[in-house]
């Protein structure tokens, strides 16, 4: 008689920050990917400042010089309204100096796609010096009646249809700041945090990560808050952070990524509270699931075992499929592969990676957005070999060869 070993199937919806996001925080090179604007338009002195009394982070300064002065990143911003429909544009704002306008100043984030800009105005006012302002603009498509806005302001494109806007948020090419505010160049004004994620008002963005041990038959994830507002100041309050692990335990969040493990299978929903002071900002949740099943071990009778894996007839599949929705890179992999997806909106993916035996060895879930976005797999784990990839997204399900080689 064959004992039977034991594996887990796991299945993690993940909220993952892939958006775009600028802090300005790295010492070597604050400035990421922005640059002056090419000729005529790049007239504008950059540095880095310290710190955003939001969040006690590290911040970009814009001088404005003579004639037009816009600040652009044409890297990271492409596609906005196709990649994060629904999702909101952040960004923080204070300004300095105001050019002699000694007046009320909105502010102001722009889109280009070609030669084309929209332009979101912040309903807030800020005066010289008069403190940090943090503004979130809804990444949405305008209609034949109306541009899109919120409670925090409106999106304009003046002298374009509400069609030539959708192009411009649908296909954008690159993202703009700038200090003009009068034709006098000597303003000054900071932007920090300039960042797509959800509109519901958390300040950080969530990642959850599962993994197993098919000794044991426990389950384990891993828990990041990237971005995380600790810092208080007198007039900010940091914001603090609670997991509840959905199985009647519950951690506060104070390091970079908590840990927690089950020894029961089951569904389990985790949720994150951040709070500043008091006050709930929002209460975000996930769904994790795994389940223990029964695999026959190698040296069994063939009676019931699962059938070898028709390689041929998922070659032809593949091939038939060869301009999909999904790609695996690289192919072949070592320690990860990424499941590359074009989704038409957003969705679960899920993703089985199943070896020649029938046997799932690796099985991953995530919500994703509609537009290009990323499933890593870890297969540090996996042998060498061929496998099977099977990816599933509503009724529709794609299986493609996956080659591991060390």
């Amino acid at each position: 008689m064959y004992c039977l070993s034991i594996y887990l199937i796991l299945g993690c919806f993940l909220f993952n920050a892939q958006a775009p996001c600028s802090d300005f925080n790295d010492p070597a090179n604050p400035k990421g990917h922005w640059d002056p604007a090419p000729y005529p338009n790049g007239n504008v002195n950059y540095s880095a400042g310290s710190p955003n009394a939001l969040d006690g982070s590290q911040y970009i300064i814009l001088d404005d010089l003579s004639g037009g002065s816009w600040f652009i990143n044409s890297t990271d911003y492409k596609n906005i309204g196709q990649r994060f429909s629904g999702q909101c544009l952040y960004f923080d704002f204070y300004l300095e100096k105001d050019g002699g306008l000694n007046a009320p100043v909105h502010p102001t984030i722009y889109v280009m796609s070609g030669d084309k800009i929209i332009t979101f105005t912040a309903n807030i006012t800020v005066t010289q010096n008069s403190g940090w302002v943090r503004v979130r603009a809804p990444i949405a498509n305008a209609t034949a009646s109306a541009f899109p806005s919120n409670s925090e302001g409106t999106w304009s494109m003046p002298g374009g249809t509400w069609t030539d806007f959708n192009n411009v948020m649908n296909n954008s090419t690159a993202l703009l700041i700038s200090p003009d505010i009068t034709s006098s160049p000597s303003e000054r004004v900071y932007y920090d945090n300039i960042c797509i994620k959800s509109c519901d008002g958390c300040t950080a963005d969530f990642k959850l990560d599962a993994s197993f041990a098919s000794g044991s038959g426990n389950a384990s994830v891993n828990l990041t808050i990237i971005n995380p507002i600790l810092v208080s100041t007198p007039n900010n309050p940091g914001s603090t952070y609670t997991v509840n692990w959905g199985d009647g335990t519950s951690s506060p969040y104070i390091i970079s990524t908590l840990s927690h493990n089950y020894t029961n299978a089951g569904t389990y929903s985790i949720c994150v509270t951040e709070k500043q002071g008091k006050l709930v900002v929002c209460t975000r949740c996930f769904t994790f699931c795994y389940s223990k099943s029964n695999v026959l071990p190698k040296e069994v009778n063939t009676v019931n075992v699962t059938p070898q894996i028709d390689i041929k007839a998922v070659a032809k599949e593949e091939l038939a499929n060869a301009n999909n929705d999904y790609k695996l890179v690289p192919n072949p992999a070592k320690s990860y592969v990424d499941i590359q997806t074009n989704l038409l909106e957003r969705g679960t993916v899920s993703v089985r990676i199943i070896d020649m035996s029938g046997k799932t060895v690796l099985e991953k879930s995530e919500n994703l957005e509609s537009g290009r976005q990323n499933i890593k797999l870890n297969t540090e784990h996996l042998i060498q070999g061929n496998y099977i990839v099977e990816i599933k997204s509503g009724n529709k399900t794609n299986s493609q060869k996956l080659i591991i080689s060390k």
